[in-house]
């Protein structure tokens, strides 16, 4: 009698890891941050103090409030920009604070 394994490939297997270790939202915010620094550039991003993600709502903290008001303007596009390539999002607003 042999025993039939199912076989997956490394990416699927990596992917149900990720799931079952419910890190999920943590590699989310990791490419988000990705993502800020490539979009925004250094300037900006180092002024950026901590991004996460709750309630449906992406949440970037600044240690600026002239910088917090200026993208505060931009709020739509740099969601936008955020979410164009991604097939994964757990949030639809993005506030500044």
């Amino acid at each position: 009698m042999s025993i039939r394994r199912k076989e997956q490939t490394s990416n699927s297997a990596i992917k149900k890891l990720i799931k079952t270790l419910g890190m999920e939202e943590k590699l989310l915010t990791f490419k988000i941050e990705e993502k800020w620094r490539e979009m925004m550039g250094n300037p900006i991003a180092n002024h950026t103090q901590r991004i996460f993600i709750d309630n449906e709502t992406l949440y970037i903290q600044l240690d600026s409030s002239a910088l917090r008001h200026e993208l505060n303007y931009s709020q739509n596009k740099i969601l936008a920009e955020i979410t164009k390539d991604s097939t994964q999002t757990c949030f639809t607003k993005i506030k500044f604070i």
